[in-house]
């Protein structure tokens, strides 16, 4: 077969009417992120790659129009053509083949249908991006451009951290296949993608018009000088964070440190990020001997710090020594340690960075962050985080902190675990340790005093946070030394790290 260049930009914007047909035919054909996974028998899409097509078993779907999809579009199959034609209508047929979706090759096994790109469902949309194999089982070589899959875990983890709380105008840098200017476009009223490649922006294009995200623009830049003098209240960016010492594959590479394109991003909010708005990524930075990645990011936004709310959610981290032998093994250069030490490069870290632009009260001091990134963090956990910091500060300044907490009436969290550690003491089990766990909002663990445990057990939402301590005191649960001061912050704490709920 000949088939074409990995570098041919495949897909075409054709008509309103294919775009419909072939929408309506996904979704009559159920091809949607639950059915998908229980067919392909996965928890989550992004174990799509480890699915070997040979050993895939779709007699799971009694639906055989939603078989040859999934063997076209996910496991990436040549299919005979007489069973496609057989189970997807005429019209249809002509829709994928006019959108350059699927394409008719001359296979050893005869005349196949195979598809240009990798198709899936994601997040409630279908999305396109570039094949990761060939067809016909041919060498493959990743063109240096390509536009990198939806459903790998770091993009989900972006996708899950975008807020989704109402704003005007938003912006999706890096973009990719678009998908994160589409998940916007349910709560923006106007969104702007924007990637460096030609081919990003054609694939986007083609997933808005999929899509029809009418409220999504799609430009080609490099990031923000496609959008010349506008502002947003909302921008959102997965850049590549790979160091390199070249930009070749455009999806990955982030510089020397891989900090390259996280701080151009960083220091262009001051200019294009509006007051009361906020920014939210998914990458990787460095702590350093000039301090941790949230604190030099801060210092990347300038003279208008001051300004900005950061925070960053910590996931996972590696030595700079691992990732020195990572790197030396991918490429000739073994230098890659030296660089590191030279630069005072301590931890790589990973995880969410959210750094917001509040319309500030007062001479509040502004907020630099570090918490643990937990399973069901989300966009609503780090505004909530942010109101509460910020509210928290404010009210201590003015001295309003006790008074409020103390009228509270807060209940155990729905994700609170307490772990309790026994010992033998005296020829018996005793308990010898609590430690309190949640990963809503963010990841928290605390060890407590023992006499802590049956105190929280008190807080049902009923009592308010002062009644709770009385009744404690009077029962005699709470050291004498411990007073209602005391207790007023240890229940601001326990509110802050997910232990306990206020509603």
């Amino acid at each position: 077969m000949a088939e074409p260049s990995n570098n041919e930009m495949p897909l075409l914007t054709g008509s309103d009417d294919d775009f419909a047909r072939v929408g309506s035919l996904l979704k009559s054909s159920e091809f949607d992120e639950e059915t998908v996974c229980r067919i392909l028998r996965i928890d989550s899409l992004s174990n799509l790659g480890a699915i070997k097509p040979q050993e895939a078993d779709l007699s799971a779907s009694e639906s055989q129009s939603l078989r040859s999809l999934i063997k076209l579009f996910l496991l990436l199959e040549a299919v005979r053509c007489e069973d496609v034609e057989r189970v997807i209508d005429s019209a249809s047929m002509d829709s994928l083949l006019a959108l350059d979706l699927l394409r008719r090759g001359v296979f050893e096994e005869g005349d196949r249908y195979y598809s240009s790109v990798f198709l899936y469902p994601v997040a409630g949309f279908l999305i396109a991006s570039d094949r990761h194999r060939s067809a016909d089982g041919s060498p493959f070589v990743l063109p240096p451009d390509a536009v990198f899959p939806a459903v790998f875990i770091g993009t989900l983890r972006f996708l899950r951290i975008i807020s989704t709380s109402p704003s005007q105008d938003a912006l999706d840098l890096c973009s990719g296949t678009g998908i994160g200017a589409m998940v916007l476009s349910r709560c923006a009223e106007r969104v702007t993608a924007c990637d460096i490649t030609a081919r990003a922006t054609h694939f986007a294009e083609f997933n808005r018009l999929l899509n029809r995200c009418s409220n999504v623009e799609v430009l080609q830049g490099d990031l923000y000088s496609a959008i010349a003098d506008r502002d947003f209240d909302r921008i959102v960016a997965h850049p590549p964070y790979v160091p390199s010492l070249s930009m070749e594959q455009i999806y990955r590479d982030g510089g020397e440190t891989g900090e390259t394109l996280v701080r151009n991003i960083i220091e262009g909010l001051p200019r294009c990020l509006r007051p009361g708005g906020t920014f939210y990524s998914v990458c990787a930075g460095w702590d350093t001997r000039e301090g941790a990645f949230e604190e030099r990011a801060r210092r990347w936004l300038g003279d208008a710090q001051k300004d900005f709310d950061v925070i960053f959610a910590f996931n996972n981290d590696m030595s700079p020594e691992r990732l020195a032998r990572q790197l030396a093994q991918q490429s000739s250069d073994g230098r890659w340690d030296e660089r590191f030490a030279d630069a005072g490069l301590e931890r790589l870290v990973y995880g969410a960075m959210v750094i917001d632009r509040p319309e500030r009260e007062g001479d509040t001091e502004p907020l630099t962050a570090r918490v643990r990134l937990g399973a069901l963090t989300d966009g609503e956990c780090f505004d909530w985080m942010l109101r509460w910091r910020r509210n928290r500060a404010q009210m201590e300044a003015r001295g309003e902190l006790a008074f409020a907490i103390s009228r509270a009436k807060p209940q155990m969290g729905e994700h609170l675990q307490v772990k309790v550690t026994y010992a033998v003491e005296e020829g018996t089990l005793a308990p010898a340790e609590v430690v309190l766990e949640s990963i809503k909002p963010f990841l928290a663990a605390t060890k407590i005093d023992l006499w802590m445990m049956p105190v929280i057990a008190n807080f049902d939402g009923e009592r308010t946070v002062a009644e709770a301590y009385e009744m404690a005191r009077n029962c005699s649960m709470i050291p004498p030394a411990f007073q209602i001061a005391d207790f007023i912050r240890l229940a601001a704490d326990m509110i802050e790290r997910g232990y306990l709920e206020i509603r």
